[in-house]
């Protein structure tokens, strides 16, 4: 299985364009909100930046999950 760095994830939740007039009316058929599923996407985006910023101000330089967690929020910026 292939994965999809972080960075691309985000970079893509960034350029989203408004869903079509038919998308929004066959997820409307599912009671699924896609607009505001793609704010909502980018929303936790934003807030994992926000944790991993508070989590890296507080983990001791001597834990090795540092350095994953500076390369995650890295990858957000």
């Amino acid at each position: 299985m292939s994965t999809t760095p972080s960075t691309t994830i985000v970079t893509n939740l960034k350029t989203l364009t408004p869903p079509t007039a038919n998308t929004i009316s066959d997820s409307a058929a599912y009671g699924l909100d896609v607009n505001g599923m793609q704010a909502e996407a980018l929303t936790k985006a934003y807030e994992l930046k926000t944790c991993l910023t508070l989590l890296v101000a507080h983990t001791d330089s001597a834990d090795p999950n540092l350095a994953t967690m500076n390369n995650i929020l890295a990858s957000l910026t």
